[in-house]
């Protein structure tokens, strides 16, 4: 093999060795690369509200909200007095990764999972949470309601559901029983109230506390009413 049939060989060489390293290597990464580009450039999105109903105390109700617009994240807060006429709130920007680890605490705790409870009877609190996410041109959203999470935490209660078989059997009805305890409800309800900045709960505490002076200046406001009962025999003279 001369000198000019041994250039020829390496080149050969060398241009299979190219053509096998793009095709093994760098393609599949400028392919692993442009997913992942993709996904780090697409829209993305998710809203967690909780509107909560509280039927005693001074305040009526709340509202709790926490937007993430492709990591532009902003808290909302809203609170009403007893009587429904003083309506205060804010809504401020937030920075950091909290909001994110906020939403994977709630996802974990079954924010996607967990259904309606029936209000109770004579219910303390009263609660709706909607969560809505979107990833690209894909997303969805839920809201689901319940009352009392503190109930739901503690309770020793069991459910019985009755099963009816085919009546030719021998035992056609049969009867199991699995706990009412849940605590995901109560979880959910925590992590929503006490997400934000200690300058954010101190917000929410302020206007609570206002709410409060708020219902006893109305109170104060209301006109006496006058007895109009007529004197009984023993004052009658």
């Amino acid at each position: 093999m001369n000198e000019w049939q041994r250039a020829i060989l390496v080149i050969v060489i060398l241009v299979v060795t190219l053509v096998l390293g793009y095709v093994l290597f760098l393609k599949p990464y400028f392919a692993q690369q442009e997913a992942v580009d993709k996904v780090r450039t697409a829209n993305s999105t998710w809203t967690v509200t909780m509107q909560q109903y509280l039927n005693k105390g001074p305040v009526s109700e709340q509202t709790y909200r926490i937007n993430n617009d492709n990591g532009k994240v902003t808290m909302f807060y809203s609170a009403t007095n007893r009587d429904g006429t003083i309506t205060k709130q804010f809504n401020v920007p937030l920075s950091g990764p909290q909001a994110t680890f906020l939403f994977e605490e709630l996802r974990a705790e079954g924010i996607w999972e967990l259904t309606d409870k029936a209000v109770r009877p004579d219910a303390r609190d009263e609660y709706i949470i909607f969560v809505r996410q979107t990833l690209g041109d894909e997303g969805g959203q839920r809201a689901f309601g319940f009352s009392d999470p503190i109930f739901w935490a503690t309770t020793k209660g069991r459910e019985y559901p009755i099963n009816v078989k085919n009546m030719n059997q021998p035992n056609p009805v049969a009867v199991t029983s699995h706990p009412l305890r849940e605590p995901r409800y109560l979880k959910l309800v925590q992590l929503i109230e006490n997400f934000g900045p200690p300058s954010v709960q101190q917000a929410e505490t302020t206007i609570r506390e206002e709410l409060a002076v708020s219902n006893k200046r109305t109170a104060a406001s209301k006109p006496t009413a006058i007895s109009s009962k007529p004197a009984t025999a023993a004052h009658a003279r």
